[in-house]
């Protein structure tokens, strides 16, 4: 009976042994019944996303969908990721601005909107910008 014991608890330890980073036993499984867990990365869907807002001070970006956000210019900000769609106005002035945001096309008007933009934690370059 010694000898079986030993026997499983180093097929345990080899098992154990050659799990990688994304393969894991459950707690309470036994060797027969590993589960796989996928490890989490960089672009996981529960980090805030930090954007860089620079630009004139009477300006404010609204960010539209499952959560609702308001921010004033300049600063750094943070959303949950997610679908949004992104607005950046001044209340009472209509004057023209450049708005910029990553490669996105320029936008040459009082105020900018963005529909459908799909925010994650890989989403590249993380920064709204108003220049003259």
């Amino acid at each position: 009976m010694k000898n079986l014991f030993y026997l499983s608890a180093l097929s345990t330890v080899i098992l154990v042994a050659s799990c990688t980073k994304g393969n894991l036993i459950a707690p309470g499984k036994s060797i027969n019944s590993v589960n796989t867990i996928s490890a989490r990365t960089a672009c996981d869907s529960v980090k805030m996303v930090s954007f860089t807002l620079t630009g004139d001070a009477s300006y404010e970006i609204a960010f539209s969908g499952k959560q609702n956000y308001t921010f004033s210019f300049p600063g750094t900000v943070s959303v949950k990721p997610g679908t949004y769609s992104v607005f950046v106005y001044s209340p009472g002035n209509y004057s023209q601005h450049n708005f910029y945001w990553g490669d996105q096309q320029v936008i040459n008007q009082s105020g900018a909107r963005w529909d459908g933009v799909t925010i994650t934690p890989c989403t590249v370059p993380q920064s709204v910008r108003i220049g003259q």
